[in-house]
């Protein structure tokens, strides 16, 4: 009896160091799904998908569950028998991401159960920041995710407007109501990483973009008692 716990042990032993254990420690945060090199960027900012061992839990406006098997050694995995929450979204735009983009790229035949959909993943990491994971599927999409969740609040006591969007070497920033006290800005890229920071204080500000390397960044701007973040996309 005591050998067959050994045995057991060990072989759990062998899973747990075949595969990166940060998959398994969070719940990561949808960022982006790119398919055939289209960004296609979510609607809110709790979607997301969480690890364990033999199960896969991914959130859209509903849930989607599935069994989940890694390859020994590697970073492969396959997920089959996908299992869809039956309820009903109240949502049109999380709903319409859930179902054109975000859940077909985890089953490419959306709805089937017994799909077999192969994948592949990447996590990086910056010393004392946020971590990164990229999940690439058989079917030239790949799914972004950060462990930290970027803020999507909305604010009323000020807004604002950039544009070119998307940007190449500057970037306008307009606000609203020709708010005149000191805003702080600050330039997010996808992982949550701080790209840029300074202070505006005219309703029309003309910011230098062409450091920027080409992907999607956040801006936020924060006064003394609001914070607003808005979507940028870098050529």
């Amino acid at each position: 009896m005591k050998k067959i716990c050994l045995i057991i042990l060990l072989a759990l032993s062998n899973f747990c160091f075949s595969q990166d254990p940060r998959i398994f420690v969070n719940y990561w945060y949808l960022t982006n799904v790119i398919d055939n090199g289209v960004n296609n960027f979510p609607p809110t900012n709790d979607m997301g998908i969480s690890f364990d061992p033999q199960i896969l839990n991914a959130h859209a406006c509903l849930n989607l569950s599935a069994n989940v098997t890694f390859e020994n050694n590697t970073t492969n995995f396959s997920v089959t028998n996908y299992m869809y929450c039956l309820c009903w979204c109240t949502n049109p735009s999380a709903d319409a991401y859930e179902n054109g983009k975000y859940f077909p790229f985890l089953n490419h035949l959306n709805g089937n159960p017994a799909t077999i959909s192969n994948f592949n993943y990447a996590i990086s990491e910056i010393p004392g920041g946020p971590k990164k994971l990229i999940i690439n599927s058989e079917y030239n999409t790949q799914a972004i995710y950060s462990s930290v969740q970027l803020s999507n609040t909305n604010f009323e006591k000020f807004d604002f407007s950039i544009y070119p969007n998307p940007s190449n070497d500057y970037l306008n920033i307009q606000l609203a109501n020709d708010y005149s006290r000191d805003v702080e800005l600050s330039i997010y890229n996808e992982i949550g990483i701080m790209c840029k920071s300074e202070k505006i204080n005219l309703s029309n500000s003309r910011i230098e973009t062409k450091e920027l390397s080409s992907g999607v960044y956040f801006i936020k701007l924060k006064t003394d008692t609001d914070t607003l973040v808005k979507k940028l996309i870098k050529q």
